[in-house]
Parts: structure tokens; sequence; C-alpha cells
């Protein structure tokens, strides 16, 4: 992309804006793909927060890794993923993105808290009911029959590999 300062000299700022944000040049640069470019900007994001959080461990040699050798190594995966996923929404065309639905986020978000909160004074299995109702709540189709089958599922599994087979000092039931 070639930028001419003549160009956009005698441009304000109104101009800009009544032409969507572009500079007026026709080999501007356009995201085909919103999906994939917003998803590669999670995982550079996600790659600048492993960074930050390990910028205080030692990272060591190839031969000896220290404590910040694998999160930077991760942390560096994460980035290219994303920085590949951004240059692919600028050269490929993709679907746009759907309409942003805040309140299944904040239930489900809710719900794992709550679960957080509750599994000493009420023990596993009621956390998990409680979890997975509002889980299901949470979504478009929800039916009582299948989430309680699941529920049972889950604590049942839960039970017996966290209680049984790991042996992790948990109440099962609520504690009175």
């Amino acid at each position: 992309m070639r930028l001419q300062w003549g160009s956009l000299k005698s441009a304000t700022f109104a101009d800009f804006i009544s032409r969507g944000g572009t500079t007026g040049l026709s080999d501007t640069m356009k995201i085909r793909a919103p999906k994939d470019f917003w998803s590669g900007v999670m995982f550079c994001g996600f790659a600048a927060v492993a960074i930050f959080a390990a910028r205080g461990y030692s990272l060591g040699s190839a031969g000896r890794m220290g404590p910040g050798y694998f999160p930077l190594l991760l942390a560096g995966l994460l980035a290219s993923l994303g920085g590949a996923l951004i240059a692919r929404s600028v050269v490929l065309s993709g679907e746009p993105l759907s309409r942003f639905h805040v309140l299944p986020l904040a239930l489900i978000a809710a719900g794992v808290c709550l679960f957080g909160v509750s599994i000493e004074p009420s023990g596993l299995a009621v956390s998990l009911a409680v979890l997975t109702l509002m889980a299901a709540l949470s979504g478009g189709r929800f039916r009582l029959g299948e989430t309680l089958a699941l529920a049972a599922a889950l604590i049942v599994f839960s039970v017996g590999v966290f209680v049984y087979a790991l042996g992790l000092p948990l109440n099962i039931w609520p504690s009175l």
C-alpha cells in the first residue's frame, strides 16, 4: 500500500469518518474475516498476559529450562497463532461476527463463582447440580430432563474421580 501525504493533507477528520474510516485510497487494507481477526487479537492478548506474568521467572537454557521457559514458549506460540489469524483475516473472506450475548456469559461466570463458593458448605453433588443447571439455563434450548441427567452423570463421574480415585478430601453432600 502506498500512502501519499498530499492526498491526505486537506482532508478533515469529518471527511475521514464519512468515508468509513478509510483514507480514500483504492488499495487500503480491509478486514474480510472479522471472526478470524478478533480471534487473533484474543490470542495475542493472552500471549501478552502470559509474557507479563512470566517476566519475573528465569528462563534458563534449552538444556536446563527455568520456570519461565515454558510459559514464554507457549506465549510465543499463542502470539504466532494470533498473528497468523490476523493475517488470514485480511487475505481470506469469512463470515461476519454474530451479536455478542452478555447474559449467557454472565450466567456461566456466576455459576462457576457460585460453585467455588458453595463447594465446601454444600458439597460436591449440590454444587455440581447448581452449576450444571445455571450453565444449561444460559443456552437457548433448555430441557430439564436432559439437564438433570447430565448433572447426575457429572456428579457420579466427579465423585468417582476426585473423591475415590484421587482421594481428595471433598464433601460429597452438605455438611451440617
